[in-house]
Parts: C-alpha cells; structure tokens; sequence
C-alpha cells in the first residue's frame, strides 16, 4: 500500500491521472465560510427542503467552521468540462462527484481517518422531490459546500483561482471540490 503523503503528492503533481484537471493544497483558514452563501443557497436554489443535505437541514456556516477547524489541511480540487459539451451537464456533475467519493476512499484507506470530500454545486446521490424520504446513497451523499456555507467565491480567490470565478460563454465548465484532511 502507498505511504499516504505519496499518495498526496502524486494527487498535487499529476492530478490528470486521477481524473482532476488540477490540485492544490490547502491550510483550513483558507476556507472562507459566509451566512449569505447558505442564505442564498436556501432561498434561490430549487432543490431546497428536499433532502437533510439542502438547507434549512443543513449545517449552517458556523458549525461549518467548527468543523473545518478540526481539520489542519486539505486539497482543492478542480476539474474542467470543454465546450462544446457532448452530453448531459447532469451526468458531469455525478461523474465529478464519484471521483470525489472515490478520492476520499483511497485518502482514508491510505491512513486519512478524517478524509472528507464536498463538492460544489447540487448533491446528484440524492433525490430531488418532496418527500422527504430518506437517502439511497448511503455513504455517497454529500452537502455542497454552498450548503454548508462555504463562500466558494473568497476561497478561491484566497488559493490564487480567481481566473476561475467568472466564465464568458464558450468558456470551459469548471467543477470545483474539498477534500478534507488530518
């Protein structure tokens, strides 16, 4: 098995291997919480009071923070979309999100106990209806970080991604993750 900080070093210096367009490392005061982003999220977002990972059941920004600060360091994940696009934007986003999942997996099986990876954008493991009915992914589902409250905007600027921020038409689509480590 690979000695964990390899297997970190490999995922910063040939992201492309494992699916990423690009990694950075992260320190956990570069994450930037906001109230207004999972204010926003509850009242523009179409999928909310859908799931428990949806606000108003999500962890508001402070406990974010709580938990962030249980955590000393992480990596930002980055995944490019070309356009023209050949599909459906939905299937990208449950693609991006499997390798989310996968990558913790391996983090944890190489000695990350605290491995946890979100995703930006909606939680495609879950269901999108009014039911309320409880979660078939078990394992899988995740809150976005808009969600949680993490300011997605502020964080990237902060690592230097501010050329991200803001995409004309024709542009590439840009898929964004953490995946948090101890």
């Amino acid at each position: 098995m690979e000695v964990r900080e390899k297997y970190i070093a490999r995922l910063l210096n040939d992201p492309v291997v494992y699916g990423f367009s690009e990694t950075k490392f992260i320190h956990m005061p570069q994450i930037i919480t906001s109230n207004w982003v999972r204010q926003r999220c509850q009242y523009v977002c179409r999928h909310v009071r859908q799931s428990d990972f949806t606000p108003p059941f999500s962890p508001a920004a402070a406990d974010t923070q709580k938990m962030l600060d249980e955590f000393r360091f992480g990596l930002l994940l980055r995944k490019e979309v070309g356009l023209p696009f050949e599909g459906d934007f939905m299937r990208a986003w449950a693609d991006f999100e499997q390798l989310m999942i996968e990558t913790e997996k391996q983090a944890f099986q190489r000695g990350y106990g605290k491995a946890f990876a979100i995703g930006a954008g909606n939680c495609l493991f879950c269901h999108h209806d009014d039911s309320l009915r409880p979660c078939e992914f078990n394992g899988k589902s995740r809150p976005t970080l808009e969600a949680i409250g993490v300011n997605l905007h502020d964080t990237l600027d902060m690592v230097g991604w501010e050329q991200y921020l803001v995409r004309s038409p024709g542009e590439p689509f840009q898929m964004f993750g953490v995946l948090l480590l101890e």
